[in-house]
């Protein structure tokens, strides 16, 4: 996640399709074993999976947002069926500007530890610890910001079956150490270093292979409102 400062304006927050499908049917579902879903936002049917990423970010560190796209690849290992499981997740994604010398690149891994609650059918617990780095570049105009990362992060997901849709709402918490600095002809003009905290919530909807997955981040310093949205779509194999 990225931490950034003087960042004022709005931004959109996802109100997802599958949210509102699982509230007018919540009287109805019937909870299935757990799909691995990680409660972090990453769920396996298979040992992999590889997803499309795009994800809002202020565009300078004031108040303009943009959005980025990439991919993430995520591996679990060890058995699906398996009450304890490991999982690594690689994320990448970036966003060229109008002057294709000035963009962002945000790069992050994560591992990751989820579990099933065997008195609770269809409920998994995670846990997760990572690291990213964040930096935007303007060649044109010398400048640059840095920020890196290292987040831990604790959650829980619940997955619902509605015939051949598993639905499976999750959130989590996170605190991160981060470093952030800024440049100018390649010289440090500013360093900024603390903890910042924040929180997830999202669902993932499943039909077979194919997993859709929608979340809002909020509570991060310096994002408009201090929330911002991301979006997966990929496939388990």
């Amino acid at each position: 996640m990225s931490r950034t400062t003087n960042s004022t304006n709005r931004m959109s927050v996802v109100r997802s399709r599958v949210l509102v499908v699982a509230a007018s049917l919540v009287a109805g579902v019937v909870p299935t074993a757990a799909t691995a879903q990680d409660a972090l936002g990453v769920p396996f049917i298979g040992s992999n999976n590889l997803s499309f990423y795009t994800a809002q970010l202020t565009r300078d560190g004031g108040a303009e947002t943009t959005t980025l796209l990439g991919m993430i690849y995520a591996h679990r290992f060890g058995a699906a069926n398996n009450p304890t499981r490991m999982s690594l997740q690689l994320r990448g994604s970036a966003r060229p500007f109008e002057d294709v010398s000035a963009g962002i690149l945000d790069v992050a891994t994560r591992v990751s530890v989820s579990h099933d609650v065997r008195a609770v059918r269809g409920l998994s617990v995670a846990g997760s610890l990572g690291a990213g780095v964040t930096a935007w570049g303007d060649d044109r105009a010398n400048t640059g910001r840095l920020h890196v990362s290292l987040p831990a992060s604790g959650g829980v997901s619940y997955d619902i079956r509605l015939g051949g849709v598993t639905i499976s709402p999750f959130a989590s918490a996170s605190i991160a150490r981060y470093d952030l600095r800024t440049y100018l002809d390649e010289e440090r003009q500013s360093m900024d270093r603390g903890w910042d905290a924040s929180y997830t919530t999202g669902t993932s909807l499943r039909v077979r292979d194919i997993v859709v997955t929608t979340s809002r981040i909020a509570g991060e310093q310096g994002m408009p409102d201090r929330s911002r949205w991301a979006f997966t779509a990929g496939i388990s194999f």
